[in-house]
């Protein structure tokens, strides 16, 4: 991205989302873009769960995301998450976005 485009985009930012780049120690022009583009990573919208003692792909110390909603529970293993960063669900009939 040339320098126009950096003053752009940030003036964008600062008037779309309150962003304030007036202080900044790092030179504008030498901020890049990087990380995945918008749609690369792609959300798990149709989870599938196993009970506890079945999820064998699953080590006894891994961390999982955890959460409870109305006497129903789900854990999403970080392992997972990791790759995908965000979980379409529905817990006890609720729309739930679980995000990494």
């Amino acid at each position: 991205m040339n320098r126009t485009g950096l003053v752009l985009f940030f003036s964008l930012a600062i008037f779309a989302f309150g962003f304030d780049f007036s202080r900044h120690s790092v030179p504008l022009d030498e901020i890049k873009s990087g990380g995945p583009g918008k749609d690369d990573i792609p959300s798990i919208t149709s989870p599938k769960f196993v009970p506890a003692d079945r999820a064998d792909f699953l080590k006894d110390d891994d961390r999982v995301l955890g959460v409870e909603l109305d006497g129903a529970a789900r854990a999403y293993p970080a392992r997972i998450l990791n790759w995908h960063e965000a979980v379409n669900d529905t817990i006890a009939k609720r729309p739930v976005l679980v995000t990494w």
